[in-house]
């Protein structure tokens, strides 16, 4: 609750860059908690670098390039506050960038074996253009499957936090979007057949074309 609500007031802007927090007493009547499990609040958010904790000098809060943005509370309240989604946008760009490396990567390490299982998980997908939930479900299941592939562990754990806090739902009773479902499954048979060629590159220039154009589509209904 701590972490919550202070971490709220700090990516919203309340409490500004340099701002210092109140005092522990004054916290502590405000949110009805001890001293201890002020401190161990007031830790977790110096832990993802919000704010600086200093004996005898107070809590003040961190410049925003500190923060550690990939961290599941910071990044979706700062998506909350996200109004010009400048932060989508940044996320959407390490995603596309770290996805054609996999993609690259993967084209030359993926078994026959997988590729069969991409080429069911895009009939699926297919099959689930009226049930977004398990469209989107195999949708991740697919991109999932070429990052795993291409064995880069780290890429695959950043991307995965971006699915899933940068995710949304459209409606499907919304004009054009069975058609964009149905864009969406073609790009991802466009990939398919690059993986299926092993050719790496293009591979890549089709992973990043489909996420940059669903992006833009995105954009365009919101």
């Amino acid at each position: 609750m701590v972490v919550e609500e202070l971490a709220s007031r700090i990516i919203g802007g309340q409490l500004p860059e340099g701002a210092v927090l109140p005092t522990e007493g004054n916290l502590c009547d405000e949110f009805g908690f001890s001293r201890t499990v002020l401190r161990e609040g007031l830790k977790l958010l110096e832990e993802r670098g919000l704010v600086r904790v200093e004996q005898g000098r107070g809590t003040t809060v961190q410049p925003r390039e500190l923060w550690n943005l990939l961290d599941p509370t910071v990044l979706r309240i700062a998506l909350q506050h996200d109004a010009d989604t400048a932060l989508l946008d940044n996320l959407i760009t390490v995603r596309r960038l770290l996805e054609a490396e996999m993609a690259r990567v993967a084209a030359s390490r993926l078994t026959d074996e997988e590729l069969a299982e991409l080429g069911e998980n895009i009939e699926r997908m297919k099959a689930a253009v009226n049930d977004y939930p398990e469209f989107r479900r195999v949708d991740q299941q697919f991109h999932a499957q070429v990052m795993r592939a291409s064995g880069q562990e780290i890429g695959m754990t950043i991307v995965r936090s971006i699915h899933q806090h940068a995710g949304w739902t459209p409606s499907l009773n919304a004009p054009g979007a069975r058609e964009s479902l149905e864009r969406t499954v073609a790009g991802h048979e466009g990939v398919f057949a690059a993986l299926v060629d092993r050719d790496g590159e293009l591979a890549a220039a089709r992973i990043s074309e489909h996420i940059g154009s669903a992006w833009a589509e995105r954009r365009t209904r919101d």
